[in-house]
């Protein structure tokens, strides 16, 4: 099922490098060299007036890469300083086959690294480290980290911005170069993605090098793209109402309205056929005079033969926003967690109300898909840890999360995670504007929309979709409004057909 491109995590990428070098006899520097044409390629596009380059390379194949660059872009007839930090008898073999090549070709090599250079230049290139970084930057490189993202004028990552893991982002020491562009190798990494590399990294571009996985292995995760669309199914000719989705949302609360209305326009919006919304009391009327097209029924204590009723007559439930965290809210919960015979979206307080009844959570999975839709706050209440130790391992967390509890799990971020704890799927489709109030209850609707009609044939897929979707109509806005001036319902006013 073709729904996104494959990212691989550091280790994955180098079995994938090793392989083509291996078993397809492809020569390390014939990898080099059209890594390095694509790094120029992508410069000449981004940076068009540009004609005065820094190259700053490390000891390893990283380095060599930079040194073909400063080659190719030498043979353009652009001006070109190299510079290769490090000790010259732990540089590798590749290294030192480019820097004699370069060398051959009239590029006077730099072993002292020189800031003017980096003043003075249109675009720094940073070929220090790759993927295969374990370690913070010390000593001069750590020095040359600093000075590039204080002085440069632009800057380009070859395969990765130095200074970060490669596979969850983190910045592994004190320092870490701040790119404009990077230029990463045959597929998506997923620090790129994640944590701090993902500010750090800029404008990613993705580039064919030959080096490919076998199509057939299924086992690599996904950074989720417009493929995933052609899996939403068409609202049949005979369809119905009724043949829509029937889908019970469980939100607002006393004192608080938005959630249950924006939860239950985005579903609206996105095709659910039937909503009715089970809140306060204090919110019907509200309800009647702004969404007439939803159905509602409201209470002022708990009721557990109406709440049974309700959640008889639903093909899926979207239980939690706005909903409050008093005893009322959690014993509607709780009854949910033991009643609900279909899919239940879990977001918001009752997600909070949930990490309170963490045993009834995994009963309910047991029986019925559960899909929980955290931010990294309630994530921390979900599993005690805190919010900056997600952050910096948030795959993880997420994994094992879903994994122990059988739910599938949306952690939403910049990047956000959908896993049932054996696949995982990326999504960087939204932006910094989805960063708004109520954002999160557009989400949950339009994924529970999606998952009352069977949109596909998978739940793990359809939360996939809602979440790139979400994060596309966001984006969309955002062109819009600007990124601080959307509101969650210009998400819903800019969904994408489906």
């Amino acid at each position: 099922m073709n729904i996104g491109q494959y990212i691989l995590s550091a280790q994955e990428m180098q079995e994938c490098d090793n392989k083509t070098m291996t078993e397809h006899r492809m020569p390390s520097l014939v990898l080099m060299e059209r890594a390095a044409m694509k790094v120029v390629e992508a410069i000449t596009q981004e940076f068009p007036e540009a004609n005065k380059f820094a190259v700053v390379c490390g000891p390893g194949n990283n380095g060599g890469d930079g040194v073909a660059v400063a080659r190719l872009l030498h043979l353009k007839g652009m001006t070109v300083r190299c510079f290769v930090m490090g000790n010259p008898d732990k540089f590798t073999d590749q290294l030192k086959q480019e820097i004699a090549i370069a060398e051959s070709y009239g590029i006077t090599i730099e072993n002292k690294f020189d800031e003017t250079a980096i003043e003075q230049s249109s675009v720094t290139i940073d070929a220090m480290f790759g993927i295969g970084l374990s370690r913070g930057l010390g000593g001069d490189f750590e020095k040359a980290a600093v000075i590039i993202n204080e002085k440069a004028n632009k800057v380009v990552a070859v395969d990765i911005p130095s200074g970060y893991d490669a596979t969850c982002g983190n910045l592994l020491g004190d320092a870490g170069i701040r790119a404009d562009l990077t230029v990463t190798f045959a597929y998506m990494k997923k620090g790129l993605t994640l944590a701090d590399c993902k500010v750090a990294a800029g404008k990613l571009i993705v580039a064919d090098v030959g080096i490919y996985l076998n199509e057939a292995d299924t086992n690599y995760d996904t950074i989720i793209d417009d493929a995933i669309v052609n899996h939403i199914k068409p609202r049949p000719v005979d369809a119905n109402k009724g043949s829509c989705g029937k889908l019970l949302i469980i939100a607002g609360s006393e004192n608080i309205y938005g959630a249950c209305y924006l939860s239950a326009r985005s579903a609206l919006s996105s095709g659910a056929g039937l909503v009715k919304i089970y809140t306060h009391n204090n919110n019907t009327e509200s309800i009647r005079q702004n969404l007439p097209e939803a159905m509602y029924l409201g209470y002022n204590e708990y009721n557990e033969t109406e709440l049974q009723s309700e959640l008889n007559g639903a093909d899926v439930i979207l239980i939690g926003p706005g909903l409050g965290m008093d005893e009322t809210s959690e014993n509607i919960l709780k009854k949910t967690l033991e009643s609900a015979t279909k899919p239940v979206v879990i977001d918001a307080d009752g997600i909070n109300l949930a990490a309170k009844n963490r045993e009834l959570l995994i009963q309910a999975a047991k029986r019925i898909p559960v899909i929980l839709t955290p931010h990294l706050k309630e994530m921390e209440r979900l599993t005690n840890i805190k919010v900056s130790d997600i952050n910096i391992n948030q795959e993880q967390v997420a994994k094992d999360f879903a994994r122990e509890t059988g739910c599938i799990l949306v952690l939403k971020n910049h990047t956000t995670i959908v896993t049932d704890g054996k696949k995982t799927h990326f999504i960087t489709s939204g932006n910094e504007g989805l960063a708004t109030p109520g954002s999160g209850d557009v989400l949950a609707g339009l994924m529970a929309s999606l998952i009352g009609q069977n949109a596909t044939e998978s739940t793990l897929i359809t939360a996939c979709a809602a979440a790139y979707l979400h994060g596309k109509a966001g984006a969309k806005a955002s062109k819009i409004y600007g990124t601080k001036g959307v509101l969650a319902s210009h998400i819903i006013d800019n969904f994408e057909k489906l």
